[in-house]
Order: C-alpha cells, then structure tokens, then sequence
C-alpha cells in the first residue's frame, strides 16, 4: 500500500481491474443530454452517449468538475491521513487541471498534475509512477511531470460530425472531409490536440493505415505495455485491431478501454487509438 493517495479525472480510461488493484480513486466530471445533467462517470456509458446522439440529433455536452467539487473531493481523500496526488486531464483541452489547483490551494497536503493527456496517456504515466519506489508524493508528482513528456498518444476518427456539432471543427472542413472521405489523425502535442495525418478513403482501410505509421515507429518506442482506446462497436473488427495490435508489437500487456462518456462526446463512433511511451534518450 503506497503511503499516498492516487486521484485522476474520470477521463484517465482505466479498467475498472486496476483501479481497484492499485486504489486509484477517479472523480467524475459532467455531460448534459438535453435537460439532464449527470456525472460522466461511471454510470453513464459509451453506449448510452452514443444511442443519445442517435436518437435525439444533439450532441451532448462536457463540462469540467468545478472547483468545489475538487475541494470537496480532495477534503474527503485527506481526510484518510495520507497525502494525495490529483492527475488531471490535459490544460489543454478542459478546465479541471486548473480547478483542481484552486482547490488543493485551499486544502493543502495535495499535489496537482497535468497530465498532458487523455485516456490511455494518463494511465500509462500513473502506473509508470506506482511502479516506482517513490513515497514523497513531491518526488512522484515530479517524476508524473518528466515521465508524461515521453506519451505518443494519438487517435484516428472516422467522422468529423461530432466535432463539428461540439463547435470544435468548422462546417466546410467538416463538409470537405465528407466528400473527400477524409479520416484525420489527431495526436497529442505537449497537451494540445491537433491534425496530423490524413487519411483516404474505407474507415477499416485507414485504420490499418493508421496503425501501419504507428508500427514503423516502434524502434523509437517501448513496447512491453500498449494502451488502447476506442468507440468501435463492431466487435468482429476490434477482435481484429487487438489481434494486430499483439502481432505487430509483441507487447507483454495490451491495456484496452471504452473511451469514457466525455470523450466519446466528442470524437463520436469509430475512433481508435494506441499509447505509447517513448524510450528514454
């Protein structure tokens, strides 16, 4: 048991397994479907996002755990006696890293860090941590902050419907990629996202694709543990992408995950995504 308390965002997509496994306590953040706002984690699922923008038109709303909710939040995990360390979704793409560092202001004994990431890269960098023999919460929170730099997390989606609907994508870029067929890659950049590849044509075609550029990368990348999350709903396809995934990479240990509520919001159906850590130079 560590002398400390690890906290995360609901958005760190990590098997409910090894939250257990390690007491990783996660805290949900919101998503608004119409008049009805619930926490995205861990009731509302996947499918009940996805079905919702199906059958209503709308795309549901995030917004970011405030910080009240933090501050309540981090009383009741300092009140167990042991310090507490918050790893926080990327800056740059939501408020709770910021909210979270106005609430730890007022408790105390909690360290806050941005994890420059989402999903995947966000649990690779706390089980980098718990793997460690580093007790002082102030020398693990630094080590979260060095180690982070060394995620490659990237995900290619199929459709830019929803990230046109969630204002994140304007109409005729949106209309463009339709007509052309276009599947963009979007990739994790010291916690911004952006474009990087553009794939053509067949989703199934450019997913290999997309995989194809991640594998020419491997001699650059360790491959002991691969993180993988997604919105695919085609079982028969995903057994394929995961068996690939093993073939291609060796790994020891492939960690996958539904992509959480809050992130499905966003990049809708037909996402998928690999992390991984880069070797040390």
């Amino acid at each position: 048991m560590k002398p400390y308390i690890i906290s995360a965002d609901s958005t760190l997509d990590m098997p409910e397994e090894l939250l257990q496994r390690y007491d990783i306590r996660p805290i949900a953040s919101y998503v608004t479907m119409g008049d009805k706002t619930v926490d995205d984690w861990p009731d509302l699922t996947q499918k009940d996002l996805l079905d919702y923008v199906r059958q209503s038109g709308q795309l549901a709303k995030t917004s970011a755990a405030n910080p009240g909710d933090y501050e309540k939040w981090f009383r009741k995990l300092t009140a167990e006696g042991k310090p507490v360390i918050h790893v926080a979704k990327s800056a740059g793409v939501s408020s709770c890293y910021q909210n979270a560092c106005m609430a730890a202001s007022e408790v105390g004994n909690v360290w806050v860090v941005d994890s420059k990431c989402l999903a995947g890269g966000t649990s690779l960098t706390i089980l980098a941590a718990l793997n460690t023999d580093l007790e002082d919460p102030a020398q693990v929170a630094a080590f979260m902050e060095e180690y982070r730099n060394r995620i490659d997390g990237s995900f290619i989606i199929e459709t830019l419907e929803f990230l046109h609907k969630g204002g994140r994508c304007s109409t005729l870029a949106a209309m463009g990629a339709n007509i052309l067929k276009l599947r963009p890659e979007i990739v994790f950049d010291n916690g911004i996202m952006r474009v990087g590849k553009k794939y053509r044509g067949v989703y199934r075609k450019c997913v290999y694709q997309f995989l194809d550029d991640k594998f020419a990368m491997l001699p650059e990348l360790e491959t002991d543990l691969v993180y993988m999350n997604h919105t695919i709903e085609d079982t028969a396809f995903l057994d394929e992408l995961r068996a690939y995934v093993r073939e291609k990479t060796g790994c020891r240990q492939l960690i996958e995950y539904p992509a959480c509520s809050a992130i499905s919001t966003h990049c809708g159906p037909n996402t998928f995504g690999l992390f991984f850590v880069r070797k040390q130079k």
